[in-house]
C-alpha cells in the first residue's frame, strides 16, 4: 500500500504540507502508523502541483523520499495552492521502476491511488484494457494496476457531462465492482484527482478492509485550506476520518461530502450493475456492507 496527501487553498511552499508536519509524507515514508502491509513506503514518491495559471507539474522517483534530494530541495521551492504527494510501498508482482510510480497526469488532472487489486493477474487486466477509451489506453506506460485504475476514470470523465471528476470516480468504482466480481477479485481505492480549481478523493473497498484516508478543513495552522489525507499530517485537532464508499469535494466554496450512492443512477455502461443494485451488502449502495467488510 502507499499514502497520499492532497492540499487547496492559498498558495504556500510545498514542503510546508508534504515535508514538514510531525508526520508528514516524509515521515510516513518511515513510520506509518495506518498502513496495511508495513511501515515503511520507501519504492519512490511523487508530487504534482498547478501553478496559478492552471498549468500542472510532477515530479517523481524510484528512491526512497528520505534519500532523494530531489525532495528535499525542490518542494521548498514550489508555491502552489493545489498539490499532491504520493509514497509507494509496491504491491506484490509489480515492478519498482518509474512508469509504476504514481502521481498520473491525465488531461487537466493529476491523479493518485492508494490500494490495488487482489489478486492482479492477465485476466483482470485485460478485462479493464478492454473498457478502455482508445485515448485513455494509449496513455498507458506502465504496467501496475493503479495506472489502468487512472486510465479507467479518465474513459468515465470523457462520458460524463461536464467533465465532473466526482461522478467519473463513482462510475469508475461502480465498473471495478462488476469486474472484480466476474474475476474473483478484490480491491482497495483510495484515490484523489485534482485540478488547478480543487480536488474530488474518495475512499473506497470491495471485499477488503478499507485503507484510512483523514480530511481536515479551514484549521488555524492551514487558514482557509482543506487537506485530505492517508493519515493526519500532525497530531493537533481536526482531522476527521472518511466514512467508506463516500466522497470528498473540495473547491472555492469549500469542503463537502457525499455518499457514493446519492448521486444518482449509475450509468448504463458500467459494468455489473444490475448485480450490485440487488446487492443489499454492495458497497456503493450500502456503505457498511461489502466496503467495509474485513479480508477474509
Amino acid at each position: 500500500m502507499c499514502r497520499i496527501a492532497a492540499y487547496f487553498g492559498p498558495p504556500r511552499p510545498v514542503s510546508t504540507v508534504l515535508l514538514e508536519p510531525a508526520h508528514s509524507l516524509l515521515e510516513q515514508s518511515r513510520a506509518a502508523r495506518e498502513m496495511h502491509g508495513g511501515r515503511v513506503a520507501g519504492d519512490g514518491w511523487g508530487i504534482g502541483w498547478f501553478t496559478q495559471a492552471g498549468q500542472a507539474g510532477l515530479l517523481k522517483n524510484i528512491l526512497p523520499i528520505w534519500s532523494d534530494q530531489n525532495a528535499k530541495t525542490t518542494m521548498p521551492a514550489i508555491v502552489s495552492g493545489s498539490f499532491l504527494g504520493h509514497i509507494r510501498l509496491a504491491s506484490d508482482g509489480i515492478e519498482t521502476c518509474l512508469l509504476n510510480t504514481a502521481l498520473y497526469h491525465l488531461d487537466d488532472y493529476l491523479f493518485t491511488i492508494n490500494g490495488g487489486i487482489e489478486p492482479w493477474g492477465a485476466a483482470i487486466a485485460r478485462a479493464i484494457r478492454a473498457r478502455l477509451s482508445e485515448k485513455a489506453e494509449a496513455g498507458l506506460n506502465g504496467s501496475s494496476d493503479g495506472e489502468l485504475i487512472a486510465a479507467l476514470w479518465r474513459t468515465h470523465l470523457g462520458q460524463v457531462k461536464r467533465a465532473d471528476p466526482g461522478m467519473a470516480l463513482r462510475d469508475t468504482l461502480e465498473q471495478l465492482v462488476g469486474l472484480c466480481q466476474e474475476h474473483g477479485c478484490s480491491f482497495t481505492a483510495n484515490i484523489i484527482v485534482a485540478n488547478a480549481g480543487g480536488l474530488s478523493a474518495v475512499r473506497f473497498a470491495f471485499n477488503q478492509e478499507p485503507n484510512s484516508l483523514y480530511r481536515l478543513a479551514n484549521q488555524a495552522r492551514w487558514k482557509e485550506a482543506n487537506l485530505v489525507a492517508s493519515e493526519p499530517l500532525d497530531d493537533e485537532e481536526g482531522w476527521e476520518p472518511i466514512d467508506p464508499a463516500m466522497l470528498v469535494r473540495v473547491d472555492q466554496g469549500g469542503m463537502r461530502t457525499t455518499a457514493l450512492h446519492e448521486l444518482g443512477a449509475a450509468p448504463p455502461w458500467a459494468t455489473g450493475i444490475e448485480h450490485t443494485r440487488k446487492s443489499p451488502s454492495a458497497p456503493i449502495r450500502n456503505g457498511k456492507g461489502n466496503a467495509t467488510a474485513r479480508r477474509k
